[in-house]
């Protein structure tokens, strides 16, 4: 069995090491109790999700799964908190009507979008945020935290650490030689692991391989998730739409990892090109006239399939679709032309059944300290 490549740069070792000791220092002052950890245990269900890597992992859809799991069993409030990245606010803000995405963050933005019954907040302190909304009228019964693992001033009761099956942790190495933020046991601090991002059809011989290489310990379940992708939706109109699977593509991504976009986009349309802008881009005007000029080039080309009507598009993940979707450089009629793709998760096999059951075990726990 081979594993996508993880591809890494050995010449800056020596900065790796430097890296790693620091993180070692700081990871050993929080585990013997020299930086303050504040667990909130007794009060409330607090969910942490995150990674070890830098990005790419799927936080956010594995969080929307989390969330629609426990609107299901009408669990509730729930509340997502996060540090709200790139925002260009500061301190505690709770998602409202009219908030933007730069003043949320693109993913708490996104999830508000999406789960407008749900809390949504936004706050780098994160005990200062937990704290705010437990002191609200109708606090949460359950937290989710993103992005956990390394913010470690909360003690989340539950912790799910995520690694992609096309970056394995265990096969990368520490900033900036890989992607790890830290040694790849650290691992072992996450209750849960699940393998995001796997092929529809993981063959039994690669889970097995997967797991027994896995640094973590016997007592960690590992489950494996995959993408779902939906029916594009406009972004005019924010409806589902039926595209041509003629019709001609211009994919544009600013996140960490669009691989499995493009490859989906390049089975089901007729790709043409790709505008990669990097890891929570903050699409500027320029940027925006660019992409326009870019989809106005493919029309000029002549590469336009000779169809009445059918006109070259623009696809975005769902992440980007939020921080386009007010943008002032963004005419109406581009929107017409702009859909995004999105995507859901599930899991292979039985790992749907037994991670459920795990979650909602924990969440159910009695909590009459509370």
């Amino acid at each position: 069995m081979v594993l996508p490549a993880v591809h890494t740069f050995p010449i800056l070792m020596p900065l790796a090491w430097i890296y790693q000791g620091i993180m070692s220092i700081r990871n050993w002052a929080f585990d013997k109790g020299h930086l303050s950890v504040t667990s909130f245990e007794d009060r409330v269900a607090v969910i942490g999700v995150g990674n070890i890597v830098a990005g790419g992992t799927g936080k956010t859809p594995h969080i929307e799964y989390l969330v629609r799991l426990l609107q299901r069993e009408a669990i509730g409030p729930i509340a997502v908190l996060s540090r709200g990245y790139k925002r260009e606010t500061k301190g505690f803000l709770l998602a409202e009507p009219n908030i933007s995405a730069r003043q949320l963050g693109d993913e708490s933005y996104q999830l508000y979008r999406k789960f407008p019954d749900i809390l949504v907040a936004v706050d780098e302190d994160r005990v200062h945020g937990i704290r705010r909304l437990l002191e609200m009228e109708n606090p949460p019964k359950v937290i989710l935290l993103d992005d956990c693992m390394q913010h470690r001033y909360v003690k989340p009761g539950l912790t799910i650490c995520l690694s992609s099956y096309n970056r394995i942790l265990y096969m990368d190495k520490v900033l900036p030689v890989g992607l790890l933020r830290e040694h790849p046991k650290g691992i072992c601090r996450a209750q849960l692991v699940i393998v995001t991002k796997c092929p529809h059809a993981l063959r039994e011989e690669e889970e097995t391989e997967i797991t027994a290489k896995m640094p973590t310990t016997v007592t960690q379940p590992i489950y494996y998730s995959a993408y779902r992708y939906g029916q594009l939706v406009n972004l005019a109109t924010m409806q589902r739409t039926m595209v041509d699977p003629r019709t001609e593509v211009l994919a544009v991504s600013g996140v960490a990892n669009p691989a499995d976009m493009i490859n989906y986009i390049g089975h089901h349309f007729r790709l043409l090109d790709h505008m990669d802008f990097g890891d929570h881009h903050r699409f500027s005007n320029r940027d925006i006239q660019r992409i326009e000029k870019r989809l106005n080039a493919v029309n000029a080309d002549g590469h336009v399939t000779q169809i009445k009507g059918l006109k070259p598009i623009v696809i975005v993940t769902e992440k980007d679709a939020a921080r386009l979707l007010d943008h002032k450089a963004v005419s109406e009629e581009l929107k017409k032309r702009i859909y995004y793709l999105p995507v859901e998760v599930y899991f292979q096999k039985d790992h749907e059944n037994l991670f459920n059951h795990k979650i909602l075990d924990y969440v159910k726990k009695d909590r009459r300290n509370g």
